[in-house]
């Protein structure tokens, strides 16, 4: 999970925020907030995303999983963070995503270099480079243990 307290300033933990809540499953409201109006979101070899109203239509329509096929199961997400770095308004974050599925599988799980823009506090874009082999990457197992309302609760208590 993802700590917002781990940003050493305004602009990392802004972008933390839209991670987090990446996490949390609410990710529309927290772009709302967190995100400028002209806010661009790229990701390796799939469509870019233009505007907040985009982005809001995407999520609306079942987001990167009508692109990749193996996000259509995808329940829930969280993120590891490596590094976390700045450069005046830009944030670089190494990570590495997981995308799991309702049984606790972990889907795809690429390693990532993610580069935002931040600029009166609001994201203006956020862009994820990574190998896009992750797209092909065959799904971990099950857990057993895993419990999806559990873990949407947990999460979402954090974000408070």
């Amino acid at each position: 999970m993802v700590n917002v307290s781990l940003g050493r300033n305004d602009n990392e933990r802004t972008v933390l925020k839209l991670i987090r809540a990446m996490e949390a499953g609410t990710l529309e409201q927290a772009a709302a907030e967190l995100c400028s109006p002209e806010f661009v979101w790229a990701n390796s070899g799939l469509d870019t995303i233009y505007g907040k109203e985009h982005l809001f239509r995407h999520l609306a329509s079942g987001g990167f999983g009508k692109q990749v096929s193996i996000l259509k199961n995808m329940t829930h997400f969280s993120a590891d963070i490596l590094n976390l770095a700045t450069n005046g308004d830009i944030v670089f974050t190494e990570r590495i995503d997981h995308h799991w599925d309702a049984s606790g599988r972990d889907l795809m799980t690429p390693h990532i270099c993610g580069v935002s823009k931040v600029v009166d506090g609001k994201i203006l874009y956020f862009r994820d480079f990574y190998d896009v082999i992750c797209y092909e990457q065959q799904p971990g197992e099950p857990n057993p243990e895993f419990e999806l309302t559990s873990f949407r609760n947990a999460q979402r208590a954090l974000v408070k």
